[in-house]
């Protein structure tokens, strides 16, 4: 998946600076470092996946970069010109373009769902960012490029997600930045199993809309 993600990035977004943290695997990086600019971190799991993004937004805040997408490696079939198109109608505002549309409730904060559009693109604006998003540097510098600290204490609960997406999405509500999702989603998502989330995934499964 992550070959595929590559090919497609490197032919639809040929000019971006591409990036790709990996949290440990074992296989052979070398077929991709010369295709993206290529992390290799220790393995951490789900309950420090927060440092992974704590990473991420430093090779952010350290870059000259005012376009800022973030994707999981399953991720595929990205419509590049509907999020430039979002993109350039934004220019400078205050938001975060979710992805993908799996038509989840309102979760995380206490904001009403509310339709509207953005140009000719109907979204709603939501309650939630997960880790797959687009931004700009406006954005991410109003909350510093921060991603806090997850306690260990969460994990108590049996199949919990990482806490990454409730995080930011507290963070970005805190500070009235506007969450949105298109109703026809940016990217695919498939029905494939999940390594981080599998008994989750099957009671919640990642659908497109």
């Amino acid at each position: 998946m992550l070959e595929q993600l590559l090919d497609e990035l490197n032919y639809k977004f040929s000019t971006e600076r591409i990036i790709v943290i990996d949290d440990g695997s074992q296989y052979d990086p070398m077929p991709f470092v010369q295709r993206c600019e290529y992390h290799r971190l220790n393995h951490k799991g789900k309950e420090e996946f927060y440092l992974n993004w704590k990473y991420a937004f430093e090779i952010c805040k350290d870059s000259d970069e005012k376009f800022f997408m973030f994707l999981p490696d399953d991720f595929s079939f990205i419509d590049s010109q509907r999020v430039k198109k979002i993109y350039q109608h934004l220019k400078d505002d205050l938001y975060v373009m979710n992805l993908l549309n799996d038509n989840r409730p309102p979760i995380w904060t206490p904001f009403k769902h509310t339709k509207t559009t953005i140009g000719d693109e109907a979204v709603t604006r939501v309650s939630f960012c997960d880790c797959g998003y687009f931004t700009n540097r406006k954005t991410l510098e109003s909350i510093d490029f921060k991603q806090g600290y997850i306690s260990i204490e969460r994990f108590q609960i049996q199949d919990i997600s990482s806490g990454v997406g409730e995080y930011q999405s507290r963070t970005f509500w805190k500070k009235n930045i506007p969450m949105y999702v298109c109703d026809k989603s940016l990217v695919y998502h498939g029905t494939h199993k999940s390594e981080m989330h599998t008994e989750l995934r099957k009671r919640q499964p990642l659908t497109n809309q």
